[in-house]
């Protein structure tokens, strides 16, 4: 017999600072009175992975195995076992638990020769106006601001899946207060990390929630929404870890022979796909 029993405990972590995304409850975890058992489940119902953290207090019962650090809940899951708990026969028992979750595979492994493109159509230039760690809101951060007028067409840096979409703001300032204000696309890569192009367009993404893209597809266009100081395209790869996200640096074909890291007030020129 399943019986749905109540949920102890949530706690949400957040793992972006200088852009925020609407926070929403993205997952459930439950648990559930089974034969002999007590199975804590997870329901995900978005298009990308969650990592989950649970931990539990028990008294007079026991794991069915050991609990792992996190577990990864796949896109589009339900029912999604995280543990068992096994019942003792005749001896008093309770339990409690509470978890945590941050957006995407903790499992991902970035590959830190993987090339990508220039996030612009080919043949068109613009300069990198801040860069890695740059010395006014990418402190400590790995991303990129490329300075363009509202409008332009954004490309796909990298091969990918749509998971995230937001383009309902036509608002934005010099000023934390618009922070939240920002539209942008997620794009999911295969080996679990993502990319995030920010700013965008009111209405100015060109794809949909689940599509696949090829790097140099057409999937955006630029604009000045959110905490912005001037139109331009904020663009930032990630990786999900059990403590929460961090960002990549990346390298970038610049031409036909070479890859590199870009540089804080260079100008560079997209090139084709090859």
């Amino acid at each position: 017999m399943r019986i749905r029993l109540i949920l102890i405990g949530l706690l949400f972590l957040s793992g972006f600072s200088k852009f925020s995304f609407a926070q929403e409850k993205e997952i459930n975890v439950y648990d559930v009175r089974e034969d002999g058992r007590i199975g804590i489940y997870a329901d995900n119902d978005k298009p990308y992975p969650q990592t989950v953290t649970l931990t539990l207090k028990l008294k007079g019962l026991r794991p069915s195995k050991e609990v792992p650090d996190f577990i990864v809940v796949p896109a589009n899951t339900k029912e999604f076992r995280l543990t068992s708990l096994i019942i003792p026969f005749e001896r008093s028992w309770q339990y409690s638990f509470s978890y945590i979750y941050r957006f995407g595979d903790a499992n991902a492994q970035h590959d830190p020769k993987q090339e990508y493109l220039l996030p612009f159509e080919e043949g068109t230039s613009y300069r990198l106006t801040q860069g890695y760690n740059g010395d006014r809101t990418h402190q400590g951060e790995n991303a990129l601001d490329f300075t363009m007028d509202e409008g332009t067409r954004i490309f796909a840096a990298r091969a990918g899946k749509v998971i995230r979409i937001k383009e309902d703001s036509n608002q934005g300032c010099p000023s934390r207060r618009c922070n939240d204000m920002g539209n942008y696309l997620t794009i999911l890569h295969e080996d679990g990390t993502y990319a995030d192009y920010l700013h965008l367009q009111f209405e100015g993404v060109t794809v949909e929630l689940g599509d696949k893209v090829e790097a140099g597809d057409p999937i955006a266009l630029s604009g000045n929404t959110g905490w912005s100081t001037g139109p331009h395209l904020h663009f930032i790869v990630r990786k999900t870890e059990k403590d929460g996200q961090v960002s990549l640096p990346t390298l970038f074909k610049t031409s036909r022979d070479k890859t590199e890291l870009l540089t804080e007030g260079n100008i560079y020129t997209a090139i084709k796909n090859p």
